[in-house]
């Protein structure tokens, strides 16, 4: 485990701060910027093998796995990461500050869903040839392994990254 911040995660922060750069910022979406800055400070990166495969009997599926790419979509992504804090008000600036997100690269917001419902949310960044999931928020029916190992096989599909690149789990 590394107290060390890779480079791609100082992009993937640098990207999501930034996304309160504009002309008008509301006081809520600032307010979450400082919430989630806090917390980001206290997390850790690991190498994460690839090439595991989860031992759950009821793996998760790349093809249950969603690129957010419109609005809605944002807001479920909102409302699952805003589950790790306990306040409210919290929770509230948070949802501000991640709904403002507009989708660009080099990070991708993804969820996943069982039964019709979001259960899983995760950013990736690709950025050098690496990858980092972060962000990685699941419902405790979830087997977190499973989602991300099925998160990465979609991501790699998708974007033909080469299978030899470094990957990076944020926790």
């Amino acid at each position: 485990m590394s107290h060390q911040v890779p480079q791609i995660a100082a992009t993937k922060n640098q990207w999501l701060y930034q996304q309160v750069d504009v002309e008008f910022p509301t006081k809520e979406s600032l307010e979450g910027l400082k919430i989630y800055k806090s917390w980001v400070d206290e997390r850790k990166y690991v190498k994460f093998d690839k090439d595991s495969k989860p031992s759950d009997a009821n793996p998760f599926e790349s093809n249950d796995i969603y690129l957010v790419d419109f609005h809605r979509l944002t807001v479920m992504f909102a409302l699952l990461q805003s589950k790790r804090w306990e306040q409210e008000t919290d929770q509230q600036m948070i949802i501000e500050f991640l709904t403002q997100i507009i989708y660009s690269e080099p990070c991708q917001l993804f969820l996943g869903f069982r039964d019709g419902e979001p259960v899983a949310a995760a950013i990736v960044t690709l950025s050098n040839a690496e990858l980092l999931v972060s962000d990685l928020y699941v419902d405790p029916s979830v087997n977190q392994n499973s989602f991300v190992c099925a998160l990465i096989e979609k991501v790699t599909q998708s974007t033909e990254m080469p299978l030899n690149s470094d990957a990076y789990l944020e926790i």
